[in-house]
């Protein structure tokens, strides 16, 4: 056929054009609302926010594919060519987050049932118990102060990372910690963790929501957390110091733990 008819025919016209394009971009101001804070929509919505983002995503991405690069007026071939790679993409992507989330820390019922002790553990845990009682013995020759501390961390300007690397605190003591958050548009929290547990903390709280402070209620990987706390606001949070060892403290706002961490020391 001639390039004209052809056009014609396997385009959408001009107004169809516009009218995809004023829907579209309806549905990017409703996405948008979704997730803006002043808005606090996403705060009634709780977990159902997730769904029906990825409802109104799979929207946007069907005209597309079918109107701007008009599958919808292409030889069905082309068509269920592209949707079976689609639905492989996706397959593999489930796969993918079905097989990682085996890799959370956690012991599996299965391999925890079954478990043979290592031969010589027993004969190391009493040798490792005698030394440890001999140390606390050592140590409680020395004064140990158990008095209310308070720690101060700050949050650098509207960057998603803290003013400070590490934390110190003595095991046993009333800690208190303030965080300042001087920044214009961003709220977070501070959350003190076991160590290496940061991401899958975050990961736990994302589903739980604002509501929870973006915190898994009961989650027995968190020490102590602060509530939310907005732009200009000092946020704090009280506890008793841990077990001596190396604790992590991090922001388990959505996003903000790739890059807002630090290290609490427990002396």
């Amino acid at each position: 056929m001639a390039h004209q008819t052809a056009h014609t025919s396997n385009h959408p016209t001009f107004k169809q054009y516009v009218y995809i394009a004023a829907f579209l971009f309806a549905i990017t101001i409703v996405e948008f609302l979704l997730i803006w804070e002043p808005a606090r929509i996403d705060q009634h919505l709780g977990a159902s926010k997730i769904p029906l983002l990825i409802a109104l995503s799979a929207v946007k991405f069907y005209f597309v594919i079918m109107f701007y690069m008009h599958l919808s007026f292409d030889n069905r071939f082309f068509k269920w060519t592209f949707i079976a790679g689609l639905t492989l993409a996706f397959l593999v992507g489930i796969a993918l987050i079905g097989l990682f989330s085996g890799f959370n820390g956690d012991q599996r019922e299965y391999a925890e049932a079954r478990a043979i002790p290592y031969e010589h553990v027993e004969d190391s845990q009493e040798k490792h118990g005698s030394d440890a009682t001999a140390t606390a013995v050592a140590d409680n020759e020395k004064p140990v102060t158990k008095g209310p501390i308070t720690l101060h961390v700050g949050v650098v300007g509207d960057a998603l990372t803290f003013d400070k690397p590490t934390l110190t605190a003595t095991s046993g003591s009333e800690v208190t910690i303030e965080v300042a958050n001087p920044s214009t548009t961003n709220t977070h929290n501070l959350v003190i963790v076991e160590a290496g547990t940061k991401d899958a903390v975050a990961t736990s709280g994302t589903a739980a929501g604002p509501a929870n402070d973006w915190v898994e209620p009961g989650d027995s990987r968190v020490i102590a957390n602060t509530p939310l706390f907005g732009p200009g606001v000092t946020g704090e949070v009280t506890f008793t110091a841990p077990p001596p060892g190396t604790y992590q403290f991090v922001c388990t706002f959505p996003g903000h733990n790739f890059t807002m961490f630090g290290d609490f020391i427990v002396q």
